[in-house]
Formats: structure tokens, sequence, C-alpha cells
């Protein structure tokens, strides 16, 4: 066996150079993921027994900084969604949803990401998004990071009420006075 060439550094384990390197969701407390968003329609009101529809907007995306005592780039994609419709309920989904519009949907339909409130009151409706991440150093190969990282959005506060219908002969412009206008 050949000795060492002095001239060459020795890569220390755990090190950026180290082909083994185990990056854990633990270590990448100094560079965080985008915080997603999270919308809902009706925005802010619910009516029992009729879909709410919500969504979120998380993207794949690259943040830079210091991993392991190393400048590194992270680059997390987001794999999971999960709702937490604050009464009791919760839904994971594997994408963001979207409004009715986007989906040419009418208002009130069913989503992939809707819920049906079944009691009134003030609730608080959170969202984790799980992010898987790989990272590199010096633009080398991108190496999966083990973990995934969960980052919860602002929660949002909603009233959930129950609606009623009248059926009336005119409209409001023919009946000014009539029930509901």
């Amino acid at each position: 066996m050949a000795p060492a060439d002095p001239a060459v550094p020795v890569c220390q384990p755990q090190t950026p150079c180290d082909p083994d390197l185990v990056v854990r969701v633990s270590d990448l407390v100094s560079i965080p993921a985008d915080p997603p968003t999270q919308g809902m329609e009706p925005n802010g009101w619910l009516v029992v027994g009729v879909p709410a529809n919500f969504f979120a907007t998380a993207s794949a995306h690259v943040r830079s900084g210091t991993l392991l005592g190393a400048s590194a780039e992270v680059r997390f994609t987001p794999v999971g969604f999960r709702w937490d419709y604050g009464d009791g309920t919760s839904r994971t989904s594997a994408s963001g949803g979207a409004t009715w519009a986007a989906l040419n949907l009418p208002e009130f339909s069913e989503t992939s990401t809707s819920h049906v409130f079944e009691s009134t009151g003030t609730l608080s409706i959170g969202l984790v998004v799980s992010y898987s991440a790989e990272y590199r150093f010096a633009g080398a190969e991108w190496r999966d990071v083990q973990g995934l990282v969960l980052v919860p959005t602002r929660p949002i506060t909603a009233i959930a009420d129950r609606a009623g219908t009248v059926l009336v002969a005119e409209s409001c412009l023919g009946n000014p006075g009539g029930p509901g206008c």
C-alpha cells in the first residue's frame, strides 16, 4: 500500500467532501424552505353542509446557505399537503388544489381539497406542506436529504353558519320590499 500523498488533503468523515455524507432534515436549520400560502373559497366564511374549497401555493425552489459549515444549495420540492379543518377532521393531498375558477368549476363544487363542515362556529384551518429536499456543495450532483421538511402556513380563521333560501315570485327589482331584498 502506497503512503498517502501529503499534498492531497484527506477528506474527513461527515464533511462536504465525504462521499458517504448523510444529511438529515435536522441539519437544514440555517436553510429553511419558503413558506407556503393557503386560501379558501368562499373567503372567511363557510356554509354548513356545502363544500368549501381550500388551495395552497407551494413550489419547488432552491435556497442557498450554510450546511454543516460549508456553502451549499438545498432544493425543496412539495410532496404533500395536510389540511387540519379545525373541526376534528383533516385531509392529505398530493397537490395543493386550485380555485374553482382555475378548475373551471361552479362555486361550491366538490374538489380534491374541499371539505363540508357539519357544525356552526369559528374555525381555525391549518395547513402543513411536506417538502422533500436535496442538497449539493459547489455545484456537485444533487443528493437526497433524509426525512421530510414540514412547513406550516398561517392558519385561516373562518366562520361556519347555516344558510337558508326563500322562493319568491318576483326579483328584488320588481319587489324591493320582498323577502331577502
